[in-house]
């Protein structure tokens, strides 16, 4: 089904939910709102994706600004946690859009995954690897990833 079809087939509430998601950036929930909207057949997870990627160009005059990423902002962040962080650690995860770059901060307590600080989606990943060592340099722990599993990208030792 193309995004045009899809569009046309959803009912006017559909629509309005799916772009009052589109503006928030909550792309999960635009999908689960099309996959749930009633059409008949019910249309492809592809589809969906590719309409919310549609809607996302049109309304993107519209979409809620991205978080600050900033070294300031995610030090914030960083102090607002439960404890100091140990360390400072890079993924990669690779989703329908492309792929991202996690931040997490890892604390003592308790183990486990490292609590969000930031991701970015982008080709050029310079400014995050340079925003993460200077964020890990500034809270005096180590920086740890990115893995090999991601994208080819320039300038990460």
């Amino acid at each position: 089904m193309t995004p045009h079809e899809l569009w046309t087939a959803l009912p006017q509430e559909a629509r309005e939910r799916v772009d009052a998601f589109v503006v928030l950036r909550k792309r999960i929930l635009a999908v689960k709102e099309m996959w749930e909207s009633g059409v008949v057949p019910r249309p492809g997870l592809n589809d969906c994706l590719h309409l919310t990627a549609v809607r996302t160009e049109i309304l993107a005059d519209r979409l809620v600004p991205l978080p600050a990423q900033d070294v300031d902002t995610l030090a914030g962040k960083a102090a607002a946690l439960p404890e100091p962080p140990t360390a400072l650690e890079l993924e990669w995860d690779g989703d329908s859009w492309g792929w991202i770059l996690l931040l997490g901060a890892v604390l003592p307590e308790p183990p486990g995954r490292p609590r969000p600080l930031a991701q970015w989606q982008q080709a050029d990943w310079t400014e995050p690897f340079a925003t993460a060592r200077a964020l890990a340099d500034r809270l005096g722990v180590p920086l740890r990833g990115p893995g090999d599993d991601g994208p080819p990208y320039a300038g990460a030792e």
